[in-house]
């Protein structure tokens, strides 16, 4: 499936659901210090994100923020 915007109440249905999706931080380990974090994300850095991707069943609805 292609990659999406989705607005953030969204996101927050999404994340209510029995079906909640692998939620993955992109973002630098000095981001999360000063920005927070979604509960339960997976951090994986932009930079390390593709050679990770194979961690993930392909079927999964992954979010990234």
């Amino acid at each position: 499936m292609p990659a999406e915007r989705i607005p953030i109440m969204e996101l927050k249905q999404k994340l209510e659901s029995k079906t909640r999706p692998i939620v993955v931080d992109i973002r630098e380990t000095s981001e999360i210090r000063n920005g927070g974090a979604i509960p339960g994300a997976i951090h994986i850095p932009m930079g390390k994100l593709e050679k990770r991707m194979k961690e993930f069943p392909a079927s999964a609805a992954i979010v990234f923020y």
